[in-house]
């Protein structure tokens, strides 16, 4: 198992199809926006379905504070069209079913906790990863308020001027 992405890290690259068959990159959104990197178990898990929908709702939130969402899964481009399409979920959502960029970023599977864990990862406009939450169980997500709060003091940091050195 590869060691997950560390907090202060830049943040690998990766290019992915969304599900409408886009490439999106990582480092397209660098001196543009926040990303939010949601890794969810998959499609048919209730906790990743329910995060999404709430994801949704508070999308405008998200755009308002310069944060585009990425969601990320296992499953295949059909299956997230389709939950993407019955939930109106307007960000993109990226199938990996090579799980080349899960692997990539960490994301645990564990057999005795029923198969792959979510995990949720913030990249700031420079690429570099501010927050790290990597699941301990299938229900284990941040709440969306926590990641906006996340998103706030990435952005706080970012608008604050380097200080000057005393010489």
């Amino acid at each position: 198992m590869r060691e997950a992405v560390a907090v202060g890290n830049p943040a690998p690259d990766f290019a992915l199809p969304d599900y409408l068959g886009n490439n999106v990159k990582l480092s397209a959104y660098r001196g543009r926006a926040n990303v939010l990197l949601v890794l969810n178990r998959g499609l048919m898990c209730p906790y990743c379905r329910k995060n999404l929908q709430e994801l949704a709702g508070a999308y405008a939130q998200f755009q308002e504070r310069g944060t585009e969402i990425l969601s990320i899964g296992a499953d295949s481009a059909a299956a997230f069209q389709r939950f993407w399409s019955a939930n109106s979920i307007p960000f993109p959502g990226l199938p990996d079913p090579e799980r080349r960029v899960l692997r990539k970023y960490g994301q645990q599977v564990r057999l005795m906790r029923l198969g792959r864990l979510p995990a949720v990862l913030l990249v700031d406009r420079q690429g570099i990863v501010r927050y790290v939450h990597y699941g301990g169980s299938m229900m284990d997500i941040p709440p969306v308020q926590e990641l906006l709060g996340w998103v706030d003091r990435v952005n706080k940091d970012q608008s604050t001027p380097p200080a000057e050195s005393a010489e």
